[in-house]
């Protein structure tokens, strides 16, 4: 209920309304939390990414969505490794064309770069989610995002594209049987 009263609060982008969040972020709530963080992120950008990276990692996993969200849409690459953990659910749990979109662009931006850790978390999170969701064939579609991985990397400038290549294939054996 109050994690309702938060988001549609936030809806109203008031900045008058920045010490009713700052006291709903000492909530025990993690959907509270989350909610509280987005309302605002739109009141105040840099406060609300300040806040998200101060919080402990266990409650960092728990409301991964609006926090991912929030890096992908700061364009945040210090948090890329992060975004590639959850950014399958945006892309797929999601109805909204538009954030399913910017998930895509964070996919490819990931499959793109430089950053081995990230390429790994993707890959890892490809692999877990195309064996979780075998029996509705998400594996082939797990090993489509692999195989264009492979191919992002092939035209990357990344110096490290035979590391992460080498990781992609490793995770397309784990889907192909």
């Amino acid at each position: 209920m109050r994690a309702a009263a938060i988001e549609t609060l936030g809806k109203l982008t008031d900045p008058a309304n920045l010490p009713i969040f700052q006291e709903a972020l000492k909530s025990k709530s993690y959907s509270v939390l989350g909610k509280t963080l987005v309302a605002i992120y739109y009141i105040d950008k840099a406060l609300a990414i300040k806040l998200s990276k101060e919080l402990p990692n266990d409650v960092r996993k728990i409301i991964a969505t609006p926090l991912t969200r929030i890096f992908i849409e700061e364009n945040d690459e210090t948090e890329l490794e992060f975004i590639a953990q959850n950014v399958l659910a945006g892309m797929f749990l999601n109805n909204d064309a538009r954030i399913q979109s910017l998930y895509k662009s964070a996919y490819e931006k990931i499959a793109k770069s430089n950053n081995t850790q990230a390429i790994q978390n993707l890959v890892d999170d490809i692999i877990a989610k195309g064996i979780l969701y075998k029996q509705f064939n998400f594996d082939k579609t797990a090993i489509n995002l692999l195989q264009q991985m492979v191919d992002f990397q092939k035209d990357s400038g990344a110096s490290n594209r035979n590391k992460h290549i080498q990781i992609i294939r490793t995770g397309l054996t784990q889907l192909v049987n």
